[in-house]
């Protein structure tokens, strides 16, 4: 019994330092867009373009729109998507350690449980 805890507490260690580094990520300022990067090499017809077009894409009211990106402000929105995209991720990281630690500390509370013999 001392050896199964003693793996389990030790997992739980390992996952809340792995759980800490997504936090310290997730409190840090960031500046970021809430949308998706997207480039479009064809037009609405199917033909090829010459030279790429950039849109943000954004949920807004439940339906998804296409914002066009100048050529001026292409590198920040890009930089700023992809914080987005690296926060979003670390947030469902850190849920995901949260949930499993929980599984392991209740796992470790049924390993613990000793009910005497009178009142079993």
């Amino acid at each position: 019994m001392s050896e199964n805890t003693s793996k389990i507490k030790s997992r739980i260690a390992y996952l809340v330092r792995k759980r800490a580094s997504c936090e310290k990520y997730i409190l840090a300022r960031h500046k970021m867009i809430n949308a998706q990067f997207v480039e479009m090499r064809t037009l609405a017809g199917g033909k090829k373009r010459k030279t790429p077009a950039y849109y943000l894409s954004a949920k807004i009211g439940g339906v998804t729109k296409l914002k066009y990106i100048r050529k001026d402000d292409l590198e920040l929105i890009r930089k700023r998507t992809s914080s987005w995209k690296y926060y979003s991720l670390n947030l469902s990281e850190y849920v995901r350690l949260s949930k499993e630690i929980e599984k392991l500390f209740r796992k470790l509370g049924a390993l613990c449980i000793e009910i005497p013999q009178r009142y079993r």
